[in-house]
């Protein structure tokens, strides 16, 4: 079901100086965020855990779709550990679809350190000993789903059962509503919503919960009003809780192997799936594996050109000089000397020259020099194929909505 935020958005004011604002006035008058609401959400939160490098660990509460956790599994290098719960099996699935490495995430882009993730299904109102010691909690448009009562035992659940070092809540800004040109879903924005705080009752709501469990908490926001006058003190769509362990003598960083421990032993969730994400450097493959991308984009790029009588390229064979490629900015971590790379090219099927060029194309119209050679690459990106296209299609088709 579509969201209100999903429709336009009533304001007098159809022009804005700011060109860096978060909203655009549309030919209508309505609002719309750029870049959309939920992906600011999703920003603001990894920009704030990125500010603490200490972090090790984060538990994702309402997960949905998994969408922090997919923008987020290359932004954060020091989370290592990720948990995601989600009481809503399809979207789970779908979530693990989402997180799935592609071919391309073993061969070329590599986390610099490990990611263990953890998808599951379960009620995260239920006391589980299962997350004590995450370091990080996560709650994106979750507390306005559960019933007030739900909502207290979750409170009791993260603060003072898990007590994170860090918990980033975001939830509707009620005052913002005003802004609406219609309510579809009658005093919510969304038909599952049970309440939207005002700024007001949800600083009082955040204090007393920061005064009890012993946090700090400060405020902040996604989606700015428009500015001018009759708006200034609505405050952002999206309002944003960010809550501080003050005690932080004891830091205990939980391990994969423990969490894993303690999920064989849990009987209130159920684990979907796990995925470990490929990470370092193997350099007895790596380095072949990036020469081959490396060389196969100027390739391509050569050829291109030469097609098109572009940048003299009527001499053949098209080549490129050694050094280019030593000091290309993927290769220089490896130190690689004119030796080394000789050897290598000559594994990977390219041929380096007396005059220390590197033969890209022996005829750009008619070269079949393949993109890897790599037998097993190539039946990996065929069996690959339809689950890309599966991918964009469902991307496409469940694009978040702004609830």
């Amino acid at each position: 079901m579509l969201s209100t935020e999903e429709t336009s958005l009533a304001s007098n004011n159809t022009q804005t100086s700011d060109s860096s604002s978060h909203h655009i006035p549309d030919h209508e008058g309505g609002i719309h965020f750029n870049p959309p609401l939920y992906r600011q959400r999703y920003m603001f939160t990894l920009d704030i855990i990125q500010r603490d490098p200490s972090l090790h660990s984060l538990l994702d509460i309402g997960c949905g779709t998994c969408q922090l956790l997919t923008i987020g599994k290359y932004r954060n290098p020091h989370i290592q550990l990720v948990a995601a719960i989600d009481i809503i099996r399809y979207q789970l699935d779908e979530g693990c679809f989402r997180l799935k490495p592609l071919p391309v995430e073993y061969m070329i882009f590599r986390r610099d350190t490990p990611l263990h993730t953890y998808v599951l299904h379960g009620d995260a109102t239920k006391i589980c000993n299962c997350f004590q010691h995450f370091d990080v909690v996560t709650l994106i448009e979750v507390i306005e789903h559960l019933y007030l009562n739900d909502l207290e035992n979750l409170v009791k659940h993260v603060f003072g059962y898990i007590c994170p070092r860090m918990v980033i809540i975001t939830t509707p800004n009620a005052d913002f509503n005003v802004l609406f040109t219609t309510m579809i879903c009658g005093k919510y924005r969304h038909a599952d919503h049970k309440f939207e705080f005002t700024r007001h009752e949800f600083n009082i709501w955040s204090e007393k919960i920061a005064h009890t469990y012993g946090y700090l908490v400060e405020f902040n926001g996604v989606g700015e009003a428009p500015s001018n006058e009759k708006h200034r003190n609505i405050g952002t769509c999206t309002q944003i809780a960010i809550f501080y362990r003050q005690n932080n003598t004891i830091k205990t960083i939980l391990t994969s192997n423990e969490f894993y421990q303690r999920l064989s032993y849990c009987n209130k969730h159920e684990l979907i799936s796990f995925i470990d994400y490929p990470y370092g450097i193997n350099k007895s493959i790596d380095i072949q594996e990036q020469i081959r991308y490396i060389l196969n984009m100027y390739r391509l790029m050569a050829e291109d050109k030469a097609r098109h009588g572009d940048d003299n390229h009527d001499a053949l064979p098209l080549t490129i000089d050694c050094q280019t490629l030593i000091n290309h900015p993927r290769l220089i971590e490896f130190n690689i000397t004119e030796d080394n790379l000789k050897q290598i090219l000559e594994n990977i099927g390219y041929k380096m020259l007396d005059n220390h060029q590197i033969i890209l194309s022996e005829d750009p119209l008619t070269d079949k020099h393949e993109d890897y050679h790599s037998d097993d690459y190539n039946q990996n990106s065929m069996n690959n194929q339809n689950e890309i296209v599966k991918t964009n299609q469902q991307y496409n088709q469940n694009e978040e909505c702004w609830d």
